[in-house]
């Protein structure tokens, strides 16, 4: 965003400025002093991380009896690099779950149902997908680990057990 209002300062600047040059101005020159930087920040996720698959475990339905019982909470990270000073945060998109849409349904592959993946933010409290995660610091280096969480949840009482994979996109947000 820096960028764009640099640019359009700029252009905006230039325009005024040429506007002028062309009439007669008897109050005196005008001066007009442009200040700002060009940046080439690219926050980006580390070798490794873009790709990621969380490994959520295997369980009995019975741990799934209820709606709403849930799996334990696995974590994982994603490790970013190359951003600007300030603080980043993800967003998790993905197909969202039937009547839950802060929830990542399972991908098409497959066969259990009845069941959804509940992501977490570092402190274990659900993380809706289309959410931005807390904030983390960058370091001097433009370096951030976020931490996350996810779990099996139960749609209904007594889910049917199967492969239950999910599959989620998330978006860098920098400040």
């Amino acid at each position: 965003m820096t960028d764009i209002r640099i640019s359009s300062l700029l252009a905006l600047a230039l325009a005024a400025a040429s506007a002028s040059a062309g009439a007669d101005n008897s109050l005196g020159e005008i001066n007009i002093e442009l200040r700002g930087n060009v940046v080439d920040y690219s926050c980006y996720v580390e070798a490794g991380d873009d790709n990621k698959t969380v490994q959520l475990g295997t369980w009995p339905t019975k741990q799934l009896r209820t709606v709403g019982s849930t799996t334990q909470s696995m974590p994982f990270t994603v490790k970013l690099n190359g951003c600007p000073p300030g603080s980043a945060s993800i967003t998790f998109s993905g197909k969202t779950a039937s009547g839950n849409p802060g929830l990542l349904a399972l991908n098409g592959t497959s066969s259990a149902k009845n069941v959804a993946v509940q992501l977490r933010d570092k402190d274990k409290v659900q993380l809706p997908l289309e959410q931005a995660s807390q904030d983390v610091a960058v370091d001097a280096d433009g370096n951030a680990t976020l931490r996350f969480y996810a779990n099996y949840i139960a749609l209904t009482d007594n889910p049917q057990p199967g492969k239950a994979d999910a599959d989620a996109t998330f978006m860098i947000n920098y400040y």
